[in-house]
């Protein structure tokens, strides 16, 4: 079974909560802060290698605990899939949604320029961790940065204005698409499903959960993502093996493009207005749906620039805390499978 030191486990948590806490922020994903800590084809390696043996090997276990054959495989099988760094990341993604949901929601209520620019800050500095594993920086390579920081910025200007269809056969395309784009640094899936006109809808069947035709869109949609997560989760591991350059700058481009959706200077009232479950105005929604503006107010601008500050600082003590659980985990297991260094660069 891989071993995972005290130290080792503390850091994912740690990675997992950043993860979560970007799953809060309008219009970024969690694969934003996956990629600027270092971790993003480590957890697509490690996602990807879960397969039809996994099933086997577990169930077999489930069924004979006590054979010792079938603890051993299934001990093997854990090394093997990275489950002890994938559960401790999830864990904390967890921690973060249920703690740090209240906190996000009252912060982007409150203080949204603030808040977005906080976040602008600390990931400034933090592009420089995907920058180091772009090794080939040719004019053709880096100019892949370009469709990236388009593909982020062109679902701003087409967002849908009436809800979409609840057919499931759209339910499963939507969520197959949604649940790619969340794998992508700086497209968020809720963002996608705006575009599509289909959040709405989902929204409206999860307050009617128990409908019969809620449970065939749901159950739908469940199964897009499901496929879309299998499917893409491998393409994008065969272009980090394969073309890692050339897609690391593809997907720096992607979170530089995000830097558009977190500008903090925006028309907050002209976001668009969509209601959750229990009727609350989801203010997240509210603000990536905004339309940028220039700051009018001396005061406005001072805030702001205060609060990139603290985010620059924070990114840049983060950077080195990241280096160090690095550093330490090569020492420790440099023959891993799942070992980012793995990886064929091109």
């Amino acid at each position: 079974m891989f071993p995972i030191t005290t130290r080792e486990f503390i850091f994912a948590i740690f990675n997992g909560i950043l993860i979560g806490i970007a799953n809060l922020i309008p219009g970024v994903s969690g694969g934003t802060f996956a990629l600027v800590l270092g971790l993003y084809d480590r957890l697509i390696l490690a996602t990807t290698s879960i397969d039809t043996s996994t099933i086997k090997i577990s169930i077999a276990f489930l069924l004979s605990p006590h054979k010792r054959e079938s603890r051993v495989n299934f001990a093997e099988e854990l090394r093997r899939i990275d489950a002890f760094f994938l559960g401790s990341v999830f864990l904390g993604v967890m921690i973060a949604v249920v703690l740090g949901a209240k906190f996000m929601q009252f912060a982007l209520a409150n203080h949204p320029s603030i808040t977005l620019a906080l976040f602008i800050g600390l990931i400034i500095p933090s592009l420089s961790v995907p920058w180091k594993m772009v090794e080939n920086r040719k004019f053709s390579t880096l100019i892949w940065m370009i469709p990236g920081i388009v593909l982020a910025i062109l679902p701003v200007f087409f967002i849908a204005d009436k809800a979409g269809s609840d057919n499931p056969i759209i339910g499963f395309v939507t969520g197959a698409i949604a649940i790619s784009a969340m794998v992508l640094p700086g497209v968020s899936g809720s963002y996608i499903m705006l575009v599509l006109g289909e959040y709405q809808v989902v929204l409206a069947k999860l307050s009617n959960i128990l409908d019969p035709s809620s449970i065939l869109f749901l159950g739908a949609f469940a199964i897009g993502c499901l496929a879309g997560l299998l499917a893409f989760t491998r393409l994008i591991r065969y272009l980090l093996e394969h073309h890692k350059s050339t897609t690391m700058s593809f997907l720096i481009g992607l979170i530089l493009g995000s830097f558009f959706i977190l500008w903090p200077f925006k028309d907050f009232s002209a976001g668009q207005t969509v209601t959750g479950r229990s009727g609350e105005v989801k203010r997240d929604i509210q603000i990536a749906t905004a339309k940028n503006i220039i700051p009018e107010q001396a005061s406005d601008i001072a805030w702001v620039l205060g609060s990139i500050a603290i985010g620059l600082m924070l990114g840049i003590g983060l950077n080195y805390v990241e280096a160090l659980k690095g550093e330490n985990y090569k020492d420790k297991h440099p023959h891993h499978p799942n070992h980012p260094s793995d990886s064929r660069k091109s």
